[in-house]
């Protein structure tokens, strides 16, 4: 049986079992996921087990996606260019450091919008922030604007991709918003970081927390109409990419999004 997890901390709150096991269980593929609950002193000793065990493949979470590349045997040019891996695949006896989070982003976001051209407005400017940036520059957006709370922080990464900043008092017209920071995360009472008021029924509203389901912004986005993508949307979309690394089989995205939507129950 081949083995594959997810790797964080913590990791239990993590929905990617319930998907990646159905979709193994679908296609009859003789391999288990599991959850892999590392604090980021035991990384290394972690990733010594991994290749003593041959783990197959993990999908990497906080706090190790900015330093689990160091580990591995070659990276893809979207995890340099984001300073993260969020996937982690062996095939020809290496292992393979991907980024599948900005695919994430980008699909759903293209399922209801075309991004060229669009003005995109990322709220945050940490890892989460990386990831919607190339995936904006991937979709030509036609101009990026990173607002954050510590404007120091959004310059520095504004200057790196060279992207328009400012804090969050300076949001303004928009047609693509993303909502990047971990704010109200495991909230259901929710964060408002941007004022209702300021959004509009023209706006997609791209939520990257998927716990609570209807965080603040999704919330006053549906209130006035606007289009919203939540965040197991990211959760599923950057998941079916990495099990079709995982597989080099096409993912069963029907069953996957069951198993996520029985997860919400």
């Amino acid at each position: 049986m081949d083995i594959y997890g997810i790797l964080a901390h913590p990791a239990h709150q993590s929905l990617s079992p319930a998907i990646h096991n159905a979709a193994f269980q679908k296609l009859g593929i003789d391999a288990e996921y599991r959850y892999f609950d590392v604090p980021g002193d035991d990384l290394s000793s972690f990733m010594i087990e991994m290749r003593d065990n041959q783990i197959k493949g993990l999908s990497v979470s906080t706090p190790h996606k900015e330093v689990i590349g160091h580990y591995l045997d070659k990276l893809d040019p979207a995890c340099k260019e984001i300073g993260a891996v969020n996937c982690v695949y062996f095939r020809d006896g290496k292992y393979h450091g991907e980024n599948t989070d900005w695919i994430g982003i980008k699909e759903p976001i293209e399922a209801v919008e075309s991004i060229e051209g669009k003005r995109v407005v990322i709220l945050g400017a940490g890892g989460a922030a990386r990831a919607a940036i190339y995936a904006m520059k991937q979709g030509k957006a036609g101009s990026i604007t990173i607002l954050n709370r510590t404007v120091d922080h959004a310059h520095d990464l504004a200057k790196e991709f060279q992207c328009k900043f400012g804090s969050l008092e300076d949001f303004g017209e928009a047609d693509i918003v993303i909502q990047a920071t971990s704010a109200g995360l495991n909230d259901p009472k929710g964060v408002r970081l941007i004022p209702k008021e300021k959004l509009n029924i023209n706006m997609v509203i791209f939520e990257m927390i998927y716990s609570p389901k209807e965080t603040q912004i999704i919330k006053d986005a549906k209130e006035i109409e606007a289009r919203t993508i939540t965040g197991e949307q990211m959760l599923l979309h950057q998941g079916y990419a990495a099990f079709e690394l995982w597989t080099q089989q096409k993912a069963p995205r029907k069953v996957m999004e069951q198993a996520i939507a029985e997860g919400f129950e």
